[in-house]
C-alpha cells in the first residue's frame, strides 16, 4: 500500500510526527487516547501492512497487559475501593483505569515511532539537519537504519551459522557456544559497517563548510497549506491545554468533563491532526480512481 503523505515534504512529515507524538505522550485523557491509538493504528497500517502491525502487537500486547496488571497491584491511590487483595492492600477503581490509559498511551507511541521510522528515511534526516548538524543528522540516519539492517544481518548469520553446525540434537553448552559465535560475527559486523560508513562520509566531504548536496525534495504549495493546517491544529491544541480546558485526573478520583464544548472542539481539532496522513492518503486514491476513470 502506498503511503501519499510519505512523499510530501521532510518538513512536513517531521512536524506531524513531533506534535503526534508529544501531544500523544502528554494527554491522558480517555477520549483522546482512544482518538490516538486508533489513528496511529490505522496510520501504521498504511506504512507498514497488516503483518507488520500485528507483528507489533504481539510483543506490545502482553507488555500492555502487564502494565494493566502491575499498576493496581502495587499502586494503592484512590477513593473507590473495589476490594482488598489477599496480603491486605485496597485493589482501587482509579488505579486500574490509570494502568488501561498508560497501557493504551505506551502502545499509542510504539504504532506512532514505527510510523516515523518508516516515513522519515536517513535521506530525509540529513536533508533537515545535515546543514545544521551534521554530525547528529548522521548519528540519527545510522540509527534509523542498524536496527532492521541489524536483524536482516542476524537472521542471515545465525542460518549459515545453523547450516555449518548442524550436527541434529544439540545440548544447551553447544546452543550457548552457536550463540556466543553468532553474536560476536555479530558485533564484529556492526563495528565494520560504522567504520566503512565513516570513512564513506568522510571520503566524500561530509560536514565540510560549503560543501553542496543533491536532492530531490522540493517545497511545494500544497506543503506549505499542509505544513501550515498541522501548526495551527498543534497550536489550537497547546491553547485549549493551556488554559486547562483538558483537565482531566485519575487520583485521588477520576474527574474531568468529557463531554462540554471545549472538550468537543478539542476532540474534533484532535482527530483531524492525527487523521492528517490517512485523509491525505484517502484523497490521493479517490483522485487517482478518478483519473483512471478518465482514461
Amino acid at each position: 500500500m502506498r503511503d501519499s503523505f510519505a512523499s510530501t515534504h521532510p518538513l512536513v512529515n517531521l512536524a506531524f510526527f513531533v506534535s503526534a507524538i508529544t501531544l500523544t505522550m502528554f494527554i491522558m485523557q480517555p477520549v483522546c487516547l482512544g482518538i490516538t491509538i486508533l489513528c496511529s493504528a490505522v496510520y501504521a497500517v498504511f506504512t507498514g501492512g497488516k503483518k507488520t502491525v500485528l507483528f507489533s502487537l504481539r510483543f506490545l500486547l502482553p507488555t500492555a497487559l502487564l502494565i494493566m496488571l502491575i499498576n493496581p497491584v502495587v499502586n494503592h491511590r484512590g477513593v473507590t475501593i473495589l476490594r482488598y487483595l489477599p496480603w491486605g492492600n485496597p485493589l482501587t477503581l482509579e488505579s486500574i483505569a490509570y494502568g488501561v490509559a498508560s497501557a493504551v498511551l505506551l502502545c499509542a507511541v510504539v504504532l506512532w515511532f514505527s510510523s516515523f521510522n518508516k516515513v522519515m528515511t536517513s535521506d530525509k534526516l540529513v536533508y533537515l539537519f545535515g546543514r545544521l548538524a551534521p554530525a547528529l543528522s548522521l548519528v540519527l540516519s545510522m540509527s534509523l537504519r542498524f536496527i532492521p539492517r541489524f536483524i536482516a544481518q542476524f537472521r542471515e548469520v545465525r542460518l549459515a551459522q545453523r547450516k555449518i553446525h548442524n550436527s541434529g540434537k544439540k545440548s544447551l553448552t553447544s546452543r550457548l557456544k552457536g550463540a556466543l559465535r553468532v553474536l560476536s560475527i555479530m558485533i564484529s559486523r556492526a563495528m565494520e559497517n560504522a567504520v566503512e560508513t565513516s570513512d564513506s562520509m568522510k571520503s566524500r566531504g561530509y560536514g565540510l563548510k560549503g560543501r553542496t548536496a543533491y536532492t530531490l525534495f522540493r517545497f511545494h504549495r500544497s506543503d506549505a497549506a499542509l505544513l501550515g493546517a498541522i501548526i495551527s491544529e498543534t497550536l489550537v491544541l497547546v491553547f485549549l491545554i493551556s488554559f486547562g480546558k483538558m483537565k482531566f485526573r485519575y487520583y485521588p478520583m477520576i474527574k474531568g468533563s468529557l463531554t462540554d464544548v471545549f472538550s468537543i472542539l478539542f476532540y474534533i481539532v484532535y482527530a483531524l491532526l492525527l487523521l492528517t496522513p490517512i485523509i491525505i492518503n484517502i484523497g490521493e486514491g479517490i483522485r487517482w480512481k478518478r483519473l483512471k476513470s478518465k482514461i
